[in-house]
């Protein structure tokens, strides 16, 4: 290369390099001017658009808003898109588009597209425009910070059963079930993924208590193959399931006690590798039925034989009322072949052939228990390292309405032919204070501040009051174990406080309560704290020092 070469690629390296990154940052600005794939339009822009909107413009063109090619939830009571992010990045997640080809989206420009979690805690609404052709309509767009539901149904049947031949159905099953689809954006918040699940459906409402309860409704879900057949999804970093549970919280003003509660227990169980205890898990969700926004709700995991690895020769039972069935009673649902005797349903095994053995180990349960009462041949049955941990906290967390109801029971077959039983939780709304009332105008909840009370049926207390088989002793050192880390004061109320600044920093709380302005909903935590300190120093004294409750 002669010099004159190299004196010319010298000087004009430069302005090359210069030029190049001019180009790239101007391409780079055109991108940060977009969000969800949407352009943003200047104020001045939208104030010189052809005035004025068509407000029917996407009905009229048969058009759909799409985020990440779903339909996005539409709230047809406020008129607002509903949208979910991830609140663990700064960054907007997704793409918007319209289903019709010459559909165009823009942004109006507005200072919360670059402050995402004040735009998600403030539920801010941006303003979406929806252009097609010359004409052009504003969408209302709100941001949840949590995952968001979407169910829809097309159409429905009445099941009807005997309720002499069919008594669990006829109580159980009878509810109408709807059939359609599901759409679940951004199912998995801790690990940053913007996830996005679509699914056929079949839906129905359940519990007793919110069914009186007009504005939220509590939902059992199933996702389906297009066959019909159940379709498992990982969702919401909670396992792999088709069945899920969908609950209001109606009655709970703080929205955290059954999360806080399943936290708790499952951190017990988790601290137990030789033996499985585990209950549902759960997150948060806010859920669209049918362009009706249902609010707040949280989505439980079941607990069926595949999340308890159940195996044949295993029986699985949930009491849903306090109480059990007197000998009679069993033995007349024996004969029967029903997989209910009220208040105790059979859930494993399922085959009608196989309910009779399915049956088997709670009737030995139940004789020991109540019927002809043996405590010791009682606690032959039982894990008592479970036994002890479900006593523990139920005590812990003051589960008002899980003595003798709102448990699962689970016998698993030992390989001489024994079974031995385990309890688990479930359904703990009614804690940490708050209890039961038959005010509806109250929706059926109040605040007890006594800390003395005791929740536990009288067989299994007296295992521990006399000491059988050094049932007591073991209580106690299980007791002092998880005094020291999860059932402390500042582990308990750290996870409420977490769940809490959840809520309202999604936005989901205000939503919620702007919905239900009756439920008393309250992001103060102060009385319930409160309670926590009062409660663990009592069940310290009682359990450690042998002070009774009043």
């Amino acid at each position: 290369m002669s010099d004159h070469a190299r004196l010319f690629s010298k000087y004009l390296f430069l302005p090359l390099t210069i030029l190049f990154v001019i180009v790239l940052f101007y391409f780079h600005h055109l991108e940060s001017r977009k969000i969800f794939s949407a352009d943003i339009l200047p104020l001045q822009d939208a104030a010189s658009l052809p005035a004025p909107p068509t407000p029917t413009l996407l009905l009229d063109q048969n058009a759909v808003l799409l985020f990440n090619g779903h339909p996005l939830p539409y709230d047809q009571g406020s008129q607002v898109y509903y949208l979910s992010q991830n609140m663990n990045t700064d960054a907007w997640q997704g793409a918007l588009s319209l289903s019709v080809p010459d559909g165009e989206l823009y942004f109006l420009e507005d200072p919360f597209l670059l402050d995402k979690a004040s735009a998600i805690s403030s539920c801010h609404v941006f303003s979406l425009y929806a252009r097609i052709g010359d004409a052009y309509q504003i969408l209302p767009v709100m941001v949840t910070g949590i995952p968001l539901i979407s169910l829809t149904s097309s159409w429905s049947e009445e099941p009807v059963y005997d309720p002499d031949s069919e008594p669990d159905d006829y109580f159980f099953n009878s509810e109408t079930r709807y059939y359609g689809g599901i759409t679940i954006f951004n199912a998995n918040p801790e690990t940053g993924k913007c996830q996005t699940v679509s699914s056929p459906v079949t839906f129905h409402e359940r519990g007793a208590s919110s069914a009186a309860y007009g504005r939220k409704k509590n939902y059992s879900i199933k996702l389906l193959e297009e066959d019909g057949t159940k379709n498992e999804q990982y969702l919401f970093d909670i396992g792999t399931h088709a069945k899920w549970k969908l609950i209001t919280m109606f009655n709970d003003s703080s929205k955290i006690r059954d999360m806080t509660s399943l936290t708790l227990w499952n951190e017990i169980a988790s601290s137990q590798p030789d033996f499985m205890e585990y209950s549902a898990e759960m997150t948060y969700c806010e859920v669209i039925v049918d362009g009706r926004y249902n609010g707040l709700c949280g989505v439980l995991s079941p607990i069926d034989e595949d999340t308890l690895q159940l195996k044949d020769g295993d029986s699985l039972y949930k009491l849903v009322e306090f109480g059990g069935p007197s000998q009679s009673a069993f033995e007349y649902s024996l004969r029967n072949n029903f997989s209910v005797a009220y208040p105790v349903r059979l859930r494993y095994p399922k085959e009608p052939e196989k309910i009779q053995a399915g049956w088997m180990p709670l009737q030995e349960y139940l004789t020991y228990a109540y019927w002809t009462p043996n405590a010791h041949a009682y606690m032959s049955l039982l894990d008592m390292r479970n036994i002890a941990d479900f006593h523990i906290f139920i005590q812990a967390v003051a589960a008002a309405d899980n003595q003798s109801k709102n448990t699962y029971m689970v016998s698993r077959r030992q390989p001489d032919g024994r079974y031995i039983t385990y309890i688990l939780p479930w359904d703990l709304n009614y804690t940490f204070g708050e209890i039961w009332t038959q005010e509806p105008e109250k929706l059926y909840v109040a605040f007890d501040e006594d800390p003395t009370v005791i929740y536990a049926e009288s067989c299994i207390k007296q295992l521990f009051d006399e000491n059988i088989y050094g049932a007591n002793d073991l209580l106690k050192q299980r007791y002092s174990t998880y005094r020291q880390d999860i059932l402390s004061e500042d582990h308990i109320i750290s996870i409420m406080e977490e769940n809490m600044a959840l809520l309202v920093d999604s936005g989901a709380l205000a939503r919620d309560t702007a919905l239900c302005p009756d439920s008393g909903n309250t992001a103060d935590l102060t009385q319930t704290k409160q309670f926590v300190r009062n409660r663990l120093a009592f069940l310290d004294d009682y359990f450690l020092n042998g002070v009774k409750d009043s």
